[in-house]
């Protein structure tokens, strides 16, 4: 009796990407991307030759483009030391750090070629090259905060009396409806500035109303009409 194939596993490397190419038996080629695993795995039939394959992956090399750019926002952060070339999120980007030793300092600023420059006095150890990161991106993200409350507050008809940032282990943003004070976690600056503007409303929202009922579902939607994308997106990031 014949024995039948359930599945066959191969590897394959195609431009900046590593594959694992799992045939088994169906009619169409699926992308997957496991950011826990580190992964792009494609599900193809067994009849598919090389040259078919690699035109299916260079068709979705936007779409890889896009997931794998996810992906590394998503998965945890390894442990940061601020020495030159680890790299570094800033408001969706990745960024590389170069640590400039001078006489001068301390000072941090970015590039157009994705480049964050650390400039610190000779001997500047760990502890406090990581603060003077932390307080830049601090600084960073309350100028953005400043911004979208200015933005939103005659929109909204809301006044928010105070804002500020801080380290927060299970949620992106609080909001203090009696002191109309608003809190953001820091670790917004590393996402896209979309969602940023979307957790800000989001607080701002709860100043008309305080739970998490129809009604402010519905202002929701008026504000930020793709609000449910945004918060699923987010929602995939590590705090």
């Amino acid at each position: 009796m014949k024995k039948i194939r359930k599945s066959k596993t191969e590897q394959l490397n195609f431009g900046n990407y590593s594959f694992e190419v799992i045939k088994k038996k169906i009619k169409n080629i699926y992308f997957r991307v496991y950011p826990s695993k580190g992964k792009i795995i494609v599900s193809a039939p067994f009849s598919i030759d090389s040259e078919t394959l690699n035109k299916a992956i260079l068709s979705k090399s936007d779409w890889l483009n896009k997931q794998v750019k996810k992906a590394a926002i998503a998965k945890p952060e390894p442990v940061k030391t601020y020495i030159t070339g680890e790299k570094l999120l800033f408001k969706g980007e990745i960024y590389s750090l170069y640590v400039d030793y001078r006489h001068t300092g301390p000072r941090v600023a970015k590039t157009f070629d994705k480049v964050i420059h650390l400039k610190v006095k000779p001997g500047t150890d760990f502890p406090q090259r990581e603060k003077i990161i932390i307080s830049w991106y601090r600084k960073e993200l309350k100028r953005s905060i400043g911004m979208y409350i200015d933005k939103w507050q005659p929109r909204i008809g809301v006044t928010v009396n105070e804002f500020n940032v801080r380290k927060m282990k299970t949620r992106w943003g609080s909001c203090n409806v009696n002191a109309k004070r608003i809190w953001l976690n820091l670790a917004l600056i590393k996402c896209a500035e979309k969602f940023l503007e979307y957790v800000i409303v989001h607080e701002m929202i709860h100043l008309l109303e305080r739970k998490h009922n129809a009604r402010f579902k519905s202002l929701m939607d008026r504000f930020i009409p793709d609000w449910k994308r945004l918060k699923k997106e987010l929602n995939r990031f590590s705090l």
